[in-house]
């Protein structure tokens, strides 16, 4: 018989929404939109298209659901309800610690939605960590050794549940074969929501984010929102990425590499060929564009995978870069906003039209 996630009863389960129901009546209009799962590092498998709150999973039972959680989503209607929708807010020390706990709630169960197949091979978080949240179902509070920022973003509203596996490194050690902590992203409308949780405790270091976002918690006293850099489109993969995380420190916390780092592009013919952030499939761009990249001409391009994920993708010197991923019109929409000129790359007899990006180094191609 199924058990549920936190508490481990056999009580009935009920079907539990990864971001509370209460979101699809405050006049936040996102659309429909796809829906992911799987592995920490990657898309993962598409779940179909569906109202952007709608996503539920049946593995939280009736006493979790209308019990703890449904006082977490209180709070958290109550006070972030305006910083979503883009409005001025405060956040008083006494929520501080519920919405830091609904963060890591929400992570939890966002992280439902992948396979049990896929769990039990550990792409997922360990299941102790929803019997330790279980257990501070009283205080509302988050679990030990972690900590959360608050900031606002910029970019055309939309909803975000990532996960992303970290690691301390210490110089002269080699690279952990086990993530150390997890980052936890939650994204709505204008409010961004970020929290690291380290599972190895001896390993805590005290954090700060490179847009020097409002420590959440623990609480440092009330937070006028928004308060910081705001993470824009452009950033936002990185952000979600943890690569915008800073150690106060002589130590590195960042991406475990093993679970974040795609295998290095290769040249097949006259193309590229390079892993596409689902894990399943490779895309392909002309070798000219990346020719061109070593000489100081940067492009823009749009491209999909066999998932039908479309990518916006951009060279730099040091290679080719995912900035984007999502329907084709969302990621069109981006690289239509970008400054340069459209111009097609003729490479072994085929056209790959892209955009030559404002001030790259005009060298021919």
């Amino acid at each position: 018989m199924a058990k549920c996630a936190f508490c481990g009863s056999n009580e009935r389960l009920t079907r539990e929404h990864v971001l509370g129901d209460w979101l699809s009546g405050i006049g936040l209009d996102i659309g429909p939109g796809h829906h992911r799962a799987g592995w920490l590092n990657r898309l993962g498998r598409n779940l179909g298209v569906s109202l952007a709150f709608s996503q539920t999973v049946r593995q939280v039972c009736a006493g979790c659901n209308g019990g703890w959680m449904s006082r977490l989503e209180e709070v958290a209607g109550r006070v972030l309800r305006p910083l979503i929708l883009g409005d001025g807010g405060r956040i008083e020390p006494g929520d501080s610690g519920a919405i830091a706990a609904w963060t890591q709630k929400t992570a939890l169960v966002a992280m439902l939605v992948s396979s049990e197949e896929d769990r039990a091979a550990g792409y997922g978080l360990p299941s102790s960590e929803y019997r330790h949240m279980y257990a501070r179902r009283d205080v509302l509070l988050p679990l030990p050794e972690s900590q959360f920022w608050i900031g606002r973003y910029d970019g055309a509203p939309t909803a975000i549940q990532q996960v992303t596996p970290l690691v301390v490194y210490v110089d002269g050690q080699p690279e952990p074969q086990q993530p150390h902590a997890y980052l936890m992203t939650i994204l709505l409308g204008h409010l961004v929501l970020q929290g690291v949780r380290f599972t190895t405790p001896s390993l805590e270091v005290a954090l700060l984010t490179r847009q020097a976002l409002p420590r959440l918690w623990p609480d440092e006293g009330p937070i006028d929102w928004p308060a910081g850099t705001a993470v824009d489109e452009a950033g936002l993969l990185s952000f979600c990425a943890g690569k915008d995380l800073l150690a106060a420190e002589p130590v590195v916390v960042a991406p475990w590499r093993h679970a974040t780092d795609l295998d290095e592009s290769r040249s097949v013919g006259s193309m590229i060929e390079m892993d596409a952030i689902c894990g399943k499939h490779v895309v392909y761009y002309p070798a000219a564009i990346a020719r061109l990249a070593m000489n100081g001409t940067f492009h823009a391009f749009v491209i999909s995978c066999g998932c039908g994920v479309a990518y916006l993708v951009e060279t730099q010197s040091d290679g080719a870069h995912f900035k984007a991923a999502g329907t084709n019109a969302a990621v069109e929409s981006r690289y239509d906003l970008l400054a340069g000129r459209e111009v097609a790359i003729t490479d072994a007899g085929d056209i790959f039209v892209c955009k030559r990006l404002t001030g790259a180094v005009e060298v021919g191609g």
